[in-house]
């Protein structure tokens, strides 16, 4: 591993070198300190693997708060998350995050940005210390929990496919995973190696679910899409025998936590018990049973006593079964009218907490006194994070690629209810971007229509068609809104009611407005200025900007309407003074980002102004001092697409990562 010149002539310890050439084995010995011990190769793969690990989390000390996206979920699939063995938090995949969200204070979230890939489960080790989160490729992280540097472990490629569950042993010394392999789709490993523990076989489908017995003699159960459950003994583990007790596909199978009882649910309608120790059938209920779900059952997980289970199904329901009794004792419902958004995919038991997730995304915290309702609804967005406005009140507003648009109160999102039965969403496309009126929100979206949503019943009041796709909105103070669309022309909106449009040469890829005297347009390499007359329903240009060599991505003016911040595909960022168009304050000195800029907004003083950009970096440039700036690295992963100042120090941004991410940059003025 070290040249032998690098050696000090005074150390005389050998250690045997060993490379595989080809098919031979050949080894040579030489005389290393032990500084330079050359490692084995599991743990050379494990070194290899981590890389850098100051990216898989956000570091710096100016976030103030991390808001983190919601799970995907998919009709007929289960929505797979877990707890935390002592504390009320749940553990999911977000799409290429892992997320740890506190069950007592949703603002609270760690996000982990280790995975490459579509995160498809996580679950924490039986002591707390470890996580274990693998993606579609196949495969697993085991990285710390409990250590503030989050240090990766080990990266175990478990097999060629997606990964769709796993579990821990109760000495969080091994793993056993499932899913979709080319050529075996179930493996149990070491934690620290990834050296296999037996050989799992016995399906002939997709596995979907596995559950580890948490207390001796060590059991793992799995189902899958082939109808049947399968035991296997060990370690190392080996098939003991197969149960086809379900008729259709099975999707959660769990152990008990005192490790005596052992369940099994199925789109067949069926719960099924089974002896923890010999795999055996124990009990079932059946799919007439009083009381038992009319639809497919998702997901089942116990009580921390081991008394009762959980269940939840696409028939809108949620129930609490009596295992003793093999009766229902409570059912949860949602609503006088479920809608279609309500079908319940996923459940988890943390200490105090029932917690499921619907087909929308959205956590509902179920509450045995009050079964009619849930006692609290965590939403979030479910993809990137397309755009931000704020509020007088200090809150702000954000739209996502998914379409949905939220309102964020001191970390906490509400939705703005649209008419998508199966998300709730304000819009069935990309949320384009949201812009605040003196009396309502705004929103336009690539469903070609602009919305119009009232902030005291955070519902859809009335809608607008477009003419063509949108591209981008602005609004003012007055309630005056503009919004330009692919057919190159600016529409204008005022009080819910559409006033004219207006021609623009070229695709307006963003827009600017100055209450209801200008607007500026960004068309491919240019800036334009119109003079509007609403009362004639006519614009004219009244200026330009010329010297962009990329196109324009971004539009803002100054809060003292001095100034207009452009950012542009090439990479740059520039301010020019209104009162004078011909030469900009500042061109071709902030061009430090490294991808397209994605978005400008300044601070309440007028003397700073943040950008985001494609390269994921956040950056503060001082208007007064251009060669100064500070610069947030790894701010979004994926890009930062939009950012707005919420108060002199306080900036929230929004990315493709799906997370809203609070910045205090106080220091960095």
């Amino acid at each position: 591993p070290h040249p032998l010149s690098e050696v000090p002539a005074h150390h005389k310890d050998l250690y045997l070198v060993a490379s595989r050439h080809r098919r031979r084995l050949r080894c040579t010995v030489h005389s290393y300190p032990r500084s330079f011990f050359y490692f084995s190769t599991a743990q050379s793969i494990k070194m290899a693997a981590a890389g850098d690990s100051s990216n898989c989390f956000i570091t710096d000390d100016k976030l103030v708060m991390h808001l983190s996206p919601n799970p995907i979920s998919e009709r007929g699939v289960p929505t797979t998350f877990y707890g935390h063995p002592k504390e009320p938090r749940v553990i999911y995949g977000a799409g290429n995050l892992v997320v740890v969200r506190s069950l007592e204070n949703p603002s609270d979230n760690f996000v982990y940005r280790g995975h490459n890939a579509t995160v498809t489960v996580a679950k924490f080790s039986p002591n707390g210390f470890w996580v274990a989160s693998a993606d579609e490729t196949g495969k697993c992280r085991v990285w710390s929990w409990d250590n503030p540097e989050h240090i990766l472990k080990i990266e175990v490629p478990v097999f060629a496919g997606r990964i769709v569950d796993l579990d821990w042993d109760p000495e969080s010394k091994r793993i056993v995973a499932v899913g979709e392999g080319k050529t075996f789709s179930a493996k149990c490993f070491m934690w620290d190696t990834g050296n296999g523990v037996g050989e799992m076989i016995g399906h002939s489908k997709r596995i979907t679910t596995c559950s580890y017995k948490p207390s001796r003699p060590f059991r793992i159960m799995t189902g899958g899409e082939d109808f049947k459950t399968v035991f296997f003994k060990g370690p190392p583990f080996a098939m003991d025998h197969s149960n086809t007790n379900h008729s259709k596909e099975v999707w959660s199978v769990r152990f008990s936590p005192d490790g005596n009882q052992l369940a099994s649910v199925s789109s067949d309608k069926q719960i099924i018990f089974y002896d923890s120790k010999e795999g055996t059938v124990s009990q079932t209920i059946a799919a007439d049973a009083a009381g038992m779900h009319t639809g497919s059952i998702m997901s089942c997980c116990w009580s921390p006593d081991s008394s009762k289970l959980l269940t939840v199904s696409m028939d809108k329901t949620a129930k609490i079964w009596d295992v003793g009794a093999g009766a229902v004792e409570c059912e949860f419902t949602f609503g006088d009218d479920p809608q279609l958004a309500d079908m319940q995919c996923g459940c988890e038991w943390v200490g105090d907490f029932l917690v499921s997730v619907n087909l929308a995304g959205e956590f509902l915290y179920l509450d045995p006194a009050n079964p009619a309702a849930p006692a609290n609804v965590v939403v979030g967005h479910q993809g990137p994070a397309s755009t931000i406005c704020t509020l007088p009140t200090g809150e702000f507003v954000t739209g996502g690629d998914s379409g949905q648009v939220l309102k964020w109160t001191d970390g906490v999102a509400t939705k703005i209810i649209g008419n998508d039965a199966a998300t709730r969403s304000t819009h069935g496309g990309k949320v384009v971007g949201v812009v605040s009126t003196p009396t309502s929100i705004v929103s336009v979206g690539w469903d070609d229509r602009v919305r119009f949503s009232s902030l005291d019943s955070m519902t859809v009041t009335s809608e607008l068609e477009t003419n063509g796709q949108p591209t981008s909105i602005a609004g003012s103070t007055t309630g005056l809104v503009a919004v330009g669309t692919t057919n190159n022309v600016v529409m204008f909106f005022k009080d819910e009611a559409f006033l004219f449009e207006a021609a623009v040469p070229d695709v307006p890829a963003a827009l600017a407005l100055l209450e209801e005297e200008e607007l500026i347009v960004g068309c491919g390499n240019d800036v334009l200025a119109f003079a509007l007359d609403l009362g004639n329903g006519a614009m004219t240009q009244s200026a330009s900007g010329d010297g962009h060599r990329g196109a324009i991505t971004t539009i803002a003016y100054s809060p003292d309407a001095a100034y207009v911040a452009v950012g542009d595909a090439n990479r740059e960022v520039k301010v020019w003074q209104r009162a004078d168009w011909s030469k900009a304050k500042v061109s071709g000195k902030w061009v430090f980002h490294t991808a397209a800029v994605k978005c400008v907004t300044w601070d309440p003083t007028s003397s700073f102004i943040v950008s985001g950009a494609q390269d994921e970096s956040v950056i503060i440039w001082n208007v007064n001092k251009v060669m100064k700036k500070r610069q947030i690295k790894n701010a979004h992963k994926g890009g930062v697409y939009s950012a707005a100042y919420l108060n002199e120090f306080t900036v929230a941004t929004t990315g493709h990562d799906g997370c809203v991410a609070l910045w205090n940059l106080e220091e960095s003025k």
